[in-house]
């Protein structure tokens, strides 16, 4: 096997890495990366931490000796010897619909002069702010993912609704970006990441703002903590729950946008947190519909539903078989475990993707978040962009 050297990145400056033999935190890992520290990952380690999921991460056990990673909405306790969450508890305060528009309406103030963006994905939360800005007459450009299949009409049918009421809005045909597509040209990555399964599609989306010459793209991240949990009894982990600074740094910045989660703004979060205080878990988001019905178009206020992109997921996953393939006989020969083994790509060519049971499924994923990972390591390219359009 051409055993190639590790080409370094800077596409992650939201990464710390905490390191236990030196006692201190660190910018990056390529140093270590490069001495051969991805010899040691440990498989078992990194299937563990994903069936615990990113929001426990202080339960997470180390992939490489000696090194753990601090992501976003973390910090290293040195006292405690451990990762934890970095929470923020909202002030109470006095509310109402009124209050709320006003403290919006400022909100929006400090893109006075500059030309916004907003996912238009036809679900509620990103639907709420584009129903803010039109109520506020604030100009906005929509775009968003549209898919063609039977489980997302109404979704589709609260895009083309809203798209009216932007400007210079489009609607992307999802297909042509399928989940899973273009794994072998993944941004590279320190340690594996989830961030990959529509990584194509994400920055198709950030590449159509850019080109409808929008310069900060709004999205609707945050909404299902603050209007489905339970209030109060809880702290909110911004970084975590509210920010996707993977999507910022690999898709927005090469495309020259900004990108702002509207439900990571404190005041937004204290506003939300005071008028549903004291209630309990709320699936269907019953309350934001309600409050929010004054602005909302009858679909999203008097109804509710939810999609399920597992299909779309799935058929995408089938699809990139032969891009997994290739990137499982190169896992295998570097770490030689035995889940990239030969049975094992023979094993996942041959079962049929859509009958995969969920907790299946989601080990495959792990499973080829870490392929991706090792793939990225060793990509011949210098360059920290997205490279899915050169």
């Amino acid at each position: 096997m051409n055993t190639q050297n590790i080409i370094k990145s800077d596409n992650q400056p939201y990464l710390r890495f905490f390191n236990t033999n030196r006692n201190v935190i660190q910018n990056d890992i390529w140093g270590e990366l490069s001495s051969g520290l991805w010899k040691s990952f440990s498989v078992e380690n990194y299937l563990y931490n994903d069936s615990v999921g990113e929001v426990n991460q202080h339960l997470w056990k180390q992939v490489v000796p000696n090194i753990y990673p601090i992501n976003p909405g973390f910090v290293w306790d040195f006292s405690k010897n451990c990762l934890t969450a970095e929470l923020y508890f909202p002030q109470l305060v006095d509310s109402s619909f009124d209050k709320f528009i006003g403290i919006v309406e400022n909100y929006f103030k400090q893109f006075e002069g500059r030309k916004i963006g907003v996912h238009l994905s036809g679900g509620l939360d990103s639907s709420i702010i584009i129903c803010l800005l039109h109520y506020l007459k604030i100009p906005f450009t929509p775009i968003g993912l549209v898919c063609k299949r039977f489980e997302f009409r109404t979704e589709r049918h609260i895009q083309e609704k809203l798209l009216e009421w932007g400007d210079n809005g489009r609607l992307i045909d999802i297909e042509q970006y399928p989940f899973w597509s273009n794994l072998l040209m993944n941004p590279k990555q320190q340690l594996p990441d989830s961030n990959i399964m529509m990584n194509n599609a994400s920055f198709a989306l950030a590449n159509a703002f850019h080109e409808a010459e929008v310069d900060v793209v709004i999205n609707g991240q945050g909404g299902d903590s603050l209007f489905y949990e339970a209030i109060p009894n809880r702290g909110f982990n911004i970084g975590n729950e509210f920010l996707n600074l993977w999507d910022e740094v690999n898709n927005y910045k090469p495309n020259h946008c900004e990108l702002y989660s509207f439900y990571a703004d404190k005041q937004i979060i204290n506003h939300i947190y005071s008028l549903r205080y004291g209630q309990d878990h709320d699936p269907i988001k019953k309350w934001a519909r309600q409050f929010f019905k004054p602005i909302l178009p009858f679909e999203l206020s008097d109804y509710y539903y939810k999609s399920d992109y597992f299909g779309i997921d799935k058929s995408g996953l089938s699809n990139a078989r032969h891009d997994i393939q290739i990137l499982f006989e190169e896992a295998y020969d570097r770490l030689g475990h035995e889940i990239f083994s030969p049975m094992s790509i023979r094993e996942f060519l041959s079962i049929e993707v859509n009958n995969l049971e969920y907790k299946t499924y989601c080990a495959y994923c792990s499973k080829i978040s870490i392929a991706v990972w090792l793939h990225s390591l060793f990509r011949n390219d210098e360059k920290s962009t997205n490279s899915i359009f050169s």
